[in-house]
């Protein structure tokens, strides 16, 4: 109970500056949806530049992200969290539908693009990355269509799989070597 009136306070404390300055909201909307898709964007080109050196770092975290999104179906299948103005909560300055806000899809396919980078070693996009998923979080609050914790549960589990992923690939990838010789 306490751990959730701290969520809806910080909501609060985060959402009661939307709509008292329309240029302020013009920004966080954007930046609540459409930050993601320009630093995507940006990968993408960056991927197209110089295929050999981002080509993998790119799959991999192609591939987290996708595990992450069949990860946010099974929550919303298993545990429905309503957002805040399915519970009346905020202002709500984008239009969204009623599917679980556990946790910032939005948030985390950013952060495990800021992680996986940052363990790849490009420390300069895997920086921005995390700033960005920081923004993209915090805009979320502010738009009305999160809580603080999906944001929060949003970077644990974005950090959990990449290091997952990171620390299981070589492990599997040892096993596969092993095995495919007894294949021939």
């Amino acid at each position: 109970m306490i751990l959730n009136d701290i969520n809806i306070h910080l909501f609060h404390s985060i959402n009661a500056f939307a709509l008292k300055y329309p240029v302020l909201d013009q920004i966080v909307i954007f930046l609540a949806n459409d930050l993601n898709t320009v630093f995507i964007s940006f990968l993408v080109f960056l991927l197209l530049l110089q295929w050999k050196t981002h080509h993998l770092i790119f799959a991999k975290t192609l591939f987290i992200v996708l595990i992450s999104l069949l990860l946010c179906d099974l929550v919303d299948y298993f545990y429905h969290s309503p957002r805040p103005f399915q519970l009346g909560l905020g202002h709500k300055l984008i239009g969204h539908g009623s599917t679980s806000s556990f946790p910032s899809q939005h948030t985390l396919t950013i952060v495990i693009i800021g992680c996986s980078y940052l363990l790849a070693g490009f420390k300069l996009i895997g920086g921005i990355g995390l700033v960005f998923s920081l923004i993209v979080g915090l805009s979320r609050i502010f738009v009305g269509v999160h809580f603080p914790f999906d944001i929060i549960g949003a970077f644990l589990i974005g950090l959990m799989l990449v290091l997952f992923v990171n620390y299981s690939l070589p492990i599997l990838a040892l096993r596969l070597r092993k095995a495919i010789p007894l294949l021939n």
